[in-house]
Order: C-alpha cells, then structure tokens, then sequence
C-alpha cells in the first residue's frame, strides 16, 4: 500500500513539474507584463525647420504594468512635458500638461474618440507574412494605406507588431485600433506632423505603482480647454 502511495505521489509531482515548464500555462508565461519600452522618434517632414526640431522630443519611453501604461513625452526643454496615462482595467485615459508652472489633466474615457486622434482617417489594414527583428522580438508586418483626402495623395507605409508584450488595449483610441499586438514600428500624424516611433529597447522589470498615480497638484481641465491648450503650442 505504502509503495502504490509512493508511486501515485511521484506521478504526480512528474505532472506538476511538467504543467510548470510549458510558457503558456497559468503558472508561467512568455509574455513580457512589466518594464518599459524605449521608442526613437524620427520626424519625416523635410519642411520642418532644423531650429525647430530642436525643440522636439526625439525619444519616448513607455512604462507599464497590468495593462496600464505610462509615456511621457518632453518638448522645448523640458520646458513643456506631455504625459499620458491610460489605465485600461479603470477604463480612463488621463493626459498631464506641464508648461512652466502651470498644471492641468484632462481625462477621458477609453470607449470615447481620444481628443489627440479626433479625426482618425479610415486607413486599409492588410497584415503580410514579413517579419522584422526589433529590439530582440521578431515582429508581424501590417501594411497601412491611407487612403488621400482634400487634394493629398495617398499614404503607405509598414507597421510591426509583437504579441510577446501583455499589454492590453495599447492600441485603443489610436488609427490603429484594428492591429492586435504592440506596436514596436509606426508611423502617425501628430497634428500634421509625420513622426515615426521605432523601439530601441524593451526591458523587463519591476515598475513602481506610484509612477501611474495622478499627483494632486494637476487641475482638471475640459475638453474645450485642452483643444486650446494644444492649438497654442502648435
């Protein structure tokens, strides 16, 4: 009896360590729920003046964890800070403007059409069979077109995408709602300005909650205020 225990005990443990080694059981996955992405942020407008540019961001970072995410984006200096922070299981996304000592929020909900991509063009999504290597993930090409309105002519353009970042709804609110995955390449307009984001780095690791809470010292503002607010520093 002793010995039958015994083997019903080993064939069990052989179960369990077995169950614990495959990547996408509850106990363990592949996928990466924590850390930052690094994005280069290249400006694809030949017109924009080189004074100019020296103005504007050229990096983007992105923290995140249990689908809440964390981009900051800093202009003039430093002078003037855009951050955003979409926490997607509250269902909020909460947009934080510093401009010298000034203070404000503005927070919207996820379902409604983000202020920042108001009038989102209806693009065609085609996904392909390329891959690219970024970062160390090999990435999904989806080929974007935009399709030409008030006498501009069509645009094309690649994006790429992983699913091995657990990032959930990192597309919402965006043009490119329809992509499942992480964009780790693209390409958007910024209020007329063409930019493309490339990741430099992704890095696995522990991120303080506090760096997604709201400090206190924001004022809350509409959206009629916000829209001002951003045609001024345009």
């Amino acid at each position: 009896m002793i010995i039958k225990q015994m083997r019903y005990l080993f064939i069990l443990t052989i179960l369990l360590l077995s169950f614990s080694q495959c990547k996408d059981t509850p106990f363990q996955s592949n996928k990466i729920k924590e850390g930052y992405i690094e994005y280069d942020i290249e400006y694809l407008n030949d017109s924009i003046d080189i004074f100019i540019k020296s103005f504007l961001p050229d990096k983007m970072k992105i923290k995140f964890k249990d689908h809440t995410t964390r981009n900051q984006l800093k202009c003039m200096g430093g002078v003037f800070n855009l951050t955003n922070i979409k926490k997607y299981e509250e269902g909020t996304n909460i947009t934080l403007v510093d401009f010298i000592d000034k203070r404000y929020k503005y927070i919207e909900k996820n379902k409604d059409s983000s202020l920042f991509f108001e009038q989102r063009p209806d693009i065609i999504i085609r996904k392909t069979d390329s891959t690219k290597e970024i970062s160390g993930f090999t990435c999904k090409e989806t080929r974007i077109t935009i399709p030409g309105r008030e006498g501009k002519s069509k645009k094309q353009f690649s994006v790429f995408h992983t699913d091995k970042i657990n990032i959930k709804g990192f597309n919402n609110q965006t043009p490119f709602e329809a992509i499942d995955g992480v964009l780790l390449e693209f390409q958007l307009d910024f209020y007329d300005i063409p930019m493309k984001f490339t990741a430099t780095k992704v890095k696995k690791g522990d991120v303080p909650a506090k760096e997604f809470e709201i400090p206190e010292k924001y004022k809350r503002i509409n959206r009629e205020t916000m829209k001002e607010i951003i045609e001024l520093l345009k």
